[in-house]
């Protein structure tokens, strides 16, 4: 018996998986949902042959565009264009196709290239968490399209995709976060008029970039200096994490594991997987006071839990400067510019109480459940 959905899982970075994983966490957590209705699925797992080559070849490009400079700045331009061609999605998707073509139930996917491969062959739910909206995320052929917010619908409707294809769902937040969203923030209300030090979370990406990568370094060292505590979430990657422990050791920054949590020190934080990534994040997010992240799926975090957020640049790829703009507009995300004098900024704006109001302008705008309203269309579906 075929499950009646089969969710892909690109792998590609955090940001787009991290989306279906909070969606089928809410999916399992629904009354009436049974195991067998659902098979998770990873490219890796289901691509063969050229289709396989030829994702790899995408991840290399991915990775490769993040290391600063001319190869960023190319990467930016490849990734700008609207949707890809059909040479290229005849390259990356001929097994996908053949898989699923005939397939009955409802394929969710979390990447638009994946989405734009299989609209045409079977009932594809395409999950774009992004609050920005380029070309390439519009899938006109896709059953359904769930989109955080209006301002997101508005966008894809008038790049072709049919409105009554648009299920605005509000934003796709980790449920382990949203259920201490209250509790997080009044803390973080606490901190801030206190004249105590402050908790700065700093953030990689899947890729490293390594722009983003200093400033991060500078930033956690400026903010030990000036008596705020850094956390840096090292992510998943052994050699990268190895890097910046060594790095910021250089810089006088301890480096001391998650297990300290509450010794007041520097914490540095490495995890095997993306899901024991999320736990240890929510695990510590009632004390964050502000995050340092590119702007991908955390910015979020700013824009609906109010988490006041610095910007890494340079934005990479098609959302992040949709997503910098929004956030920036709102009045949650500053740029981040000389990250040496972060941790003297972050104590005037505590001092002028400008964090209270970038965390006030971010909490309770928006829906934050949008992962359990997905679960609950879906289920309705099948």
């Amino acid at each position: 018996m075929k499950p009646e959905i089969i969710a892909i899982s690109s792998e590609i970075g955090r940001g787009h998986p991290s989306y279906l994983d909070s969606v089928l966490l809410s999916l399992s957590s629904q009354p009436g949902f049974k195991p067998n209705m659902l098979s998770l699925v990873t490219l890796d797992q289901i691509c063969t042959g050229l289709s396989k080559h030829t994702w790899n070849i995408a991840r290399s490009l991915y990775r490769a565009g993040a290391k600063g400079g001319i190869l960023t700045t190319i990467y930016n331009r490849l990734r700008k264009d609207g949707k890809p061609s059909s040479l290229q999605l005849a390259l990356l998707g001929s097994s996908l196709r053949k898989q699923f073509a005939g397939f009955t139930g409802i394929c969710l996917v979390e990447h638009p290239i994946i989405a734009h491969i299989l609209a045409s062959v079977c009932k594809t739910a395409y999950l774009h968490g992004e609050i920005a909206a380029p070309s390439v995320a519009a899938v006109p052929e896709a059953w359904r399209t769930f989109v955080p917010l209006e301002s997101t619908a508005s966008r894809l409707q008038a790049l072709g995709v049919k409105r009554e294809a648009l299920c605005v769902t509000g934003l796709v937040i980790e449920p382990e976060l949203i259920s201490q969203a209250e509790h997080a923030f009044m803390n973080r209300l606490d901190h801030y008029r206190s004249a105590r030090p402050l908790t700065i979370g700093f953030f990689t990406s899947g890729a490293y970039p390594k722009p983003h990568v200093d400033r991060m370094l500078a930033g956690a060292k400026s903010c030990w200096e000036t008596g705020h505590r850094p956390i840096v979430f090292a992510g998943r990657d052994l050699k990268r994490t190895k890097y910046l422990a060594r790095k910021l050791q250089e810089l006088d920054v301890p480096v001391i594991p998650v297990k300290y949590l509450f010794s007041g020190q520097p914490i540095f934080i490495t995890a095997p997987d993306r899901r024991k990534e999320t736990a240890l994040t929510a695990e510590i997010f009632s004390q964050l006071d502000v995050m340092v992240a590119a702007c991908h799926e955390r910015t979020n975090w700013a824009i609906g839990l109010g988490l006041p957020m610095f910007a890494l640049m340079p934005n990479i790829g098609p959302f992040a400067p949709m997503n910098y703009g929004f956030a920036f507009k709102q009045g949650v995300c500053l740029p981040l510019g000389d990250a040496s004098h972060l941790g003297s900024d972050i104590t005037r704006f505590q001092k002028d109480h400008e964090l209270e109001q970038m965390a006030s302008k971010g909490f309770g705008k928006y829906p934050i459940n949008g992962a359990e309203e997905i679960s609950r269309f879906l289920l309705k579906e099948i």
